[in-house]
This record gives C-alpha cells, structure tokens and sequence, in this order.
C-alpha cells in the first residue's frame, strides 16, 4: 500500500501540476479590473514570483494600438480638429472654398432693375475659390519610451497602469502640437500680431486673452471665436483651466467659446486655426492603421523600447488668384497670380 505525499511537504518536487496554481504566462491571463494585481512569471521558482518584463511590454503594446487604431483616437481627433484619413499612396485632399464677392446693388423699384442707368452703387468683379494645399514640410510624429526590467519586477497594477498611458499619450499630444507649430510658423499663410497680456491673476489673463483673440479675428475666415481652434502653448493650460473654475463652466472650452489644443516646446504664442480652411491630412498605412507601434527588445539596458510613429500633412498654406493691373492700362485686369492668402492668425503676448 503506498501513501501519497501531503501538498504542503512537496516544495521542491515539480513534477506533480495540481501541486499549486500555475503561474501567469502572459496577459490574457491577467486579471485588471478595480485595481487588481498584474504579476508574470515564466521561471519554474518556489520562492517568489519573477514577473516578465516582455509579457508587459506586450501588454502595453496592445493597449495603445487598440486606442490608436481601434477607433477611439479618430473620433477624438475630430473632435478636436478638422482632420481626414487617407489611404496609402494617395494625395491629401485640398480644402475650397468660395471667395464670396459683394454684388449687391441698389436701384429705384420704380424702374426696371435691367436699366442700368438706374444703378447707383455696385461691384460687379467674378468670385474665385481660396484653396488650401499642405505646407512644405509634413509631420512625422515619433515618441518613445524606454521599458526596463527592473520598472516592472515588483508588478503592476490595473490602476497603475492607467495612470502611466495617461500621462504618456497627454505628452505625445502636446508634442505633436509642438510639431505642428514649427510648422505653421514658417508658413507664408501665417501672420503674426502682437498683443498686450496685462491680467496677474487667473481670472484676469484669461479675460485679456478672450479680448485680444477676439479683436485678432481675421474676419476673411472667421467671424467668430467658435470659427477657430486655438493651438496655445501648455503654461496657459493651468491658468485657463483655473479661470474656468471660477466661471462656473465645465472647461476651457466652454471658457473660450472655441476649441482648444496644448503644445509643449518653445511658446512661440497662439495660434488661430480657421476650422473650414485648416486641416491636418493623416496618412494611413498598408494595414489601414494611422499610427505604426513597434517594440524592440535592448538587451544592452535589459529593457523594451516602445515607440508610437504616424506622419500627418499640414494643410495649412492657403492659396488665391489675384488679378493684377497692367500698369498702362490700370483698368485692364487680364493677368492672374496665385499669392498667399493670409489664413492662420499668430497672437504674441508681448514681454
């Protein structure tokens, strides 16, 4: 008759499995929710558990391209600002739109209106289209971060590692905007202005601000603060945010009357960006995802390079047909030039 050996003596045998509870392998096998502890272990160890760097980084991996591609950041995109997705290999779309021309006249109801002797005031000149094309330079977003072993041997946990994507994806955000403002700046479609930013304290730089973007509306574009998204540089985030507190509204936004968006980098002012003529054109892959997301193994540091790569044209160079006089003849108008055409507004609070 033989007797089976109690579970609790076996400490060293691994033979028998039902022994003790496998160890998790990878993270299908993690459990996230309210919090819960996330440990890997590939080692056959009877101490404590060893977790896996290479099954977080995958986890990791899997969740920012679920974001980024799986939906949810396009619906933020254009939320935020005018934005289009197109295939690979094809042409970014330019934006058109009309340049109304004022035809309007007056004339006695008496008479014919076709008598156009009766006309006293008018302006007959053809209306021509002002299209946007991309700037000369396009944007390749790229932002890496470095996983290392030793970030991951004590665990993680569900909460924790929200808290790390967050704040991992409100950088990136503001660094593309900083990418985007280098841009702009070389522009010949932007044009700067200068304003006087006198308010100390929250309440009151943020009413300077409403005032001085408001009177800095290029009425060509916009005729309201709601025609525009504001690129403003990440100091005035905290400021604005407090100012909105204090106006009883939700956000910044509500605040402003318009939509808004932070960068990081250099403060180079604020940017007004006219939603019906200023787009930015993503290009989309072989696989149809915007954003590419590679990990890379560096056993020189015993960690995992994480790295978040997408390319956007800014299409931000508006462009107009000008008819110019022959300077014999200065009514004579046959000769046509296509000019820049003042389109984004660079507010500059002065030192």
């Amino acid at each position: 008759m033989t007797t089976r050996t109690p579970n609790s003596f076996k400490n060293t045998d691994h033979r028998e499995h039902t022994d003790r509870p496998q160890a998790v392998t990878s993270y299908e096998q993690a459990v996230w929710g309210n919090g819960g502890d996330l440990r890997f272990n590939t080692q056959a160890s009877t101490s404590a558990s060893a977790p896996d760097a290479s099954a977080v980084a995958q986890a990791v991996v899997k969740g920012i391209d679920e974001f980024f591609n799986g939906g949810e950041w396009h619906q933020r995109a254009i939320d935020a600002i005018p934005c289009e997705f197109r295939p690979r290999g094809t042409e970014p779309t330019p934006v058109q739109l009309v340049n109304m021309v004022n035809r309007n006249i007056e004339f006695d109801p008496r008479q014919s209106i076709y008598d156009h002797s009766l006309v006293t005031e008018g302006e007959a000149v053809a209306g021509d289209f002002i299209f946007t094309e991309p700037t000369n330079t396009a944007a390749f977003f790229s932002h890496r971060f470095t996983l290392l072993d030793a970030h991951v041997v004590a665990g993680f946990t569900g909460n924790g590692m929200e808290q790390m994507m967050d704040k991992m994806l409100a950088d990136f955000e503001k660094a593309c905007g900083s990418t985007i403002v280098d841009i702009l700046i070389k522009s010949p479609s932007t044009e700067a202005k200068e304003v006087t930013i006198a308010g100390t304290s929250p309440r009151d730089r943020a009413e300077d601000w409403i005032d001085a973007l408001t009177l800095s509306i290029n009425q060509s574009v916009g005729n309201s603060l709601s025609d525009f998204v504001l690129l403003m540089h990440m100091t005035e985030q905290a400021v604005l945010e407090r100012a909105a507190q204090r106006a009883g509204v939700d956000d910044v936004e509500d605040l402003l009357g318009c939509r808004t968006q932070f960068y990081s980098g250099t403060n180079r002012g604020v940017f007004m960006l006219p939603k019906g003529f200023a787009s930015l054109s993503f290009r989309e892959g072989n696989d149809g995802d915007v954003w590419s997301i590679h990990a890379t193994r560096n056993a020189g540091i015993q960690g995992w390079d994480i790295e978040i790569t997408g390319i956007a044209d800014v299409m931000a160079q508006a462009k107009v047909k000008l008819k110019l006089a022959n300077p014999v003849d200065p009514t004579e108008k046959l000769q046509t030039e296509v000019v820049s055409f003042p389109l984004i507004t660079r507010v500059v609070a002065k030192p």
